[in-house]
């Protein structure tokens, strides 16, 4: 499972906000500092996550996204679009020789169709999936929890107990 650690920005009924400094999902990718995904090095991300565990805001908390769907989706953006263009332009080519056609025209012409027509699956399945929540990291366990706050404090006022400061020995 990959895993991330982050802070609870905004509460719902069932989920989460989570603001995550990504870090370990890509830290083993050869890739990780010319990859657009992560914008090189590291980036915060702001997720919506499952809420098991009832986190509240300002709790930090770790994420859990399981691998074998982060496989699945990766298949299905960057893998199946190319393997239906391929297909695509193999069905233009044979076309073309029935139609007397250019080859290489019907086979560009078809394989651009059926990889738009792939994104647009793709757009599809990406939409239902938001609604349904099937791909949606969960909160696995809150690592810790924010301070309380008073109510009834005064914004911008001293807190409830003063931060004491150990002296600096030189």
């Amino acid at each position: 499972m990959a895993t991330e650690e982050g802070i609870i920005i905004k509460v719902f009924t069932t989920t989460a906000m989570v603001k995550t400094l990504q870090m370990t999902a890509c830290e083993s990718c050869a890739e990780r500092d010319h990859c657009h995904t992560s914008g090189g090095g590291q980036k915060i991300m702001e997720v919506e996550a499952d809420n098991p565990v009832g986190a509240e805001l300002g709790d930090r908390v770790v994420v859990s996204f399981a691998t074998g769907q982060l496989f699945k989706l990766s298949f299905l953006l960057y893998v199946f679009p190319i393997i239906i263009m391929i297909a695509g332009a193999l069905i233009g080519e044979r076309m073309a020789e029935n139609l007397n056609a250019n080859p290489s025209a019907m086979s560009a012409f078809l394989g651009f169709t059926f990889f738009f027509a792939a994104m647009a699956v793709v757009k599809l399945l990406d939409k239902k999936a938001r609604k349904t929540g099937k791909y949606r990291p969960e909160i696995v366990k809150i690592k810790r929890k924010a301070p309380s706050v008073n109510p009834n404090a005064e914004p911008n006022a001293e807190p409830d107990a003063p931060c004491r400061v150990a002296p600096v020995k030189s």
